[in-house]
């Protein structure tokens, strides 16, 4: 495993962490403020954590054809 893959599979813990109820499920107990930037916080952790992992597959994918 590479450095990319660890931090995604990271990010992806760190998104997948921060609290669910004030970023999807619960709009009357929290302020508007708050679960909008848990779920904004939420989704660039997700989509980052997507982008290195997939990245980091791509350059291992290269790294096995070239065959040297």
């Amino acid at each position: 495993m590479n450095k990319r893959r660890i931090i995604g599979y990271v990010l992806w813990l760190l998104a997948f962490l921060i609290p669910f109820q004030p970023a999807l499920l619960s709009t009357e107990d929290v302020s508007n403020v708050t679960g909008l930037i848990n779920f904004i916080v939420l989704v660039v952790l997700a989509f980052t954590g997507y982008i290195l992992i997939d990245g980091a597959d791509a350059s291992e994918k290269t790294k096995a054809e070239h065959g040297h």
